[in-house]
């Protein structure tokens, strides 16, 4: 089966996404069942253990939904284990050179293009249909990578010369801080090193991406004016906490008995 999002990008039309940081399936479920292309569990700033992980697909996919994951390190254990569990892409964090990438690609991809190892788990339906899954995965599994680090940018050509990147992320916090410049996103210093990356992103049609922390409708239409395509609309947990911050201020009863009467 195609991965509709590598088919929308190279139709270059814009493919929306959430993001799950919490432990719940049921945060994963919602947002697939909200109509998003895609849904990342997040293996590296979260929580969520495998076996989470697995179930999160499996209901991911129930509603129509790519399942990806943000591995927590470029490891080839790490990237093999939610491939076979069912990942249709993987986003590898901290990426600094060109090596980084050809390790990543060489985990992902099966024979000749990598050296992912055959087996039988849940991705082919154990063993179901392995034959058109050795044969289709690495048309069909999608590859992001995370620009979040100052010693990328020296070998920022030759990592984005790499046809099968699919998408890059820039993660600002972990770029500022490898800076010396934590969080100071209007630095020059900073700006001027982001609109390197984007540009040279550009320059290699390399399509981008951006996670939107605190999305709205004009936030998203403006990145993708921008050209950004890979968009990460907010996560489950800063939903469930800026929704919460609306009412927070009615902690006492006689408060809302006021307001209701008002």
């Amino acid at each position: 089966m195609k991965n509709k999002v590598k088919e929308k990008l190279k139709n270059n039309q814009p493919a929306l996404g959430a993001w799950v940081m919490s432990n719940s399936v049921a945060a994963a479920e919602i947002m697939a069942e909200s109509g998003f292309s895609w849904v990342c569990v997040d293996g590296e700033h979260s929580q969520i253990s495998k076996e989470t992980a697995l179930n999160m697909f499996r209901a991911i996919e129930l509603h129509g939904a790519e399942p990806f994951v943000r591995v927590s390190l470029n490891d080839e254990v790490e990237i093999k284990k939610y491939l076979d569990m069912g990942a249709r892409g993987v986003i590898v964090p901290m990426i600094k050179s060109y090596d980084d990438v050809k390790r990543a690609i060489s985990y992902i991809k099966y024979s000749p293009e990598g050296n992912r190892s055959f087996a039988l788990p849940r991705c082919n339906g154990y063993g179901s249909w392995s034959k058109e899954y050795f044969k289709e995965a690495n048309d069909n599994t999608f590859f992001a990578i995370m620009i979040e680090h100052i010693d990328a940018v020296a070998d920022l050509d030759e990592i984005f010369a790499c046809k099968e990147i699919d998408a890059v992320f820039v993660g600002p916090y972990d770029l500022s801080g490898s800076m010396g410049i934590p969080g100071q996103f209007e630095n020059p210093e900073f700006k001027a090193t982001l609109d390197v990356i984007y540009k040279k992103a550009k320059a290699h049609n390399v399509t981008l991406g951006f996670h939107e922390v605190h999305p709205t409708v004009e936030k998203i239409q403006a990145l993708i004016d921008d050209g950004c395509l890979f968009i990460a609309c907010g996560m489950d947990v800063i939903f469930l906490r800026e929704k919460s911050n609306e009412f927070s201020h009615l902690t006492k009863i006689n408060e809302f008995t006021q307001l209701t009467k008002a």
